[in-house]
Parts: C-alpha cells; structure tokens; sequence
C-alpha cells in the first residue's frame, strides 16, 4: 500500500544544497561516435561528456538498494551557452562526487 509523505513525517527535510560535480559520460554513457561532426546541426551540438557542477539537493533510495541524488545541473553546447536546465533530476551515485574546496549554502 502506498504512503503519501505527509502520512510519515510532518515536514520533508531540508535541502542539502551540496556542490557536486556530474559526470556526463557516466550518467549518459559513453559517446556513439568516435569523433567529432563533420557537419554539425544547426543551433549547436549539446556537450555531452566531461563533468558540469550541480547542486545536490537531496538523497533518494531506489527499491533495488541503489542511492541516487536529487541533482540540479545544466547542459552546454560546444560555445558554452546553457541549452538544458536539469531540475531535481534523479542522477545515480556513481555519476556523482563532490565539488571540493566550495562553500555549502
């Protein structure tokens, strides 16, 4: 039987507001393709590899036992400009790690 939230706490905790770094090719998988585009697409091709910052807003457990992170980020294309806000995105664990040496808020 499902329970609601609100039937097992009054209040949802705080967000955790973490800095935390994601891992395109991990969330993603790796690329198709083994090069560049010859002939890229007009408006720009996404960035999907390397790592962006994010904002780690809060843990989540899947039925399986995997952790997965409730996770705020934003995708590039190749001139930096954002094509795709990510808003409290479910991310797995592994795609995540801390950003170091960044104040909490």
């Amino acid at each position: 039987m499902y329970k609601p939230w609100s039937s097992s706490v009054s209040t949802p905790p705080p967000p955790l507001d973490r800095p935390v770094w994601v891992h395109l090719d991990r969330l993603y998988g790796p690329p198709d393709s083994p090069g560049p585009i010859a002939d890229p697409v007009p408006g720009g091709l996404l960035v999907a590899t390397g790592r962006v910052p994010g904002l780690l807003k809060r843990w989540a457990r899947a039925a399986d036992g995997r952790w997965f992170g409730r996770v705020n980020f934003a995708v590039c294309d190749a001139y930096g400009a954002v094509v795709a806000e990510h808003l409290a995105v479910l991310v797995p664990a592994s795609a995540l790690s801390p950003r170091e040496g960044e104040q909490r808020r």
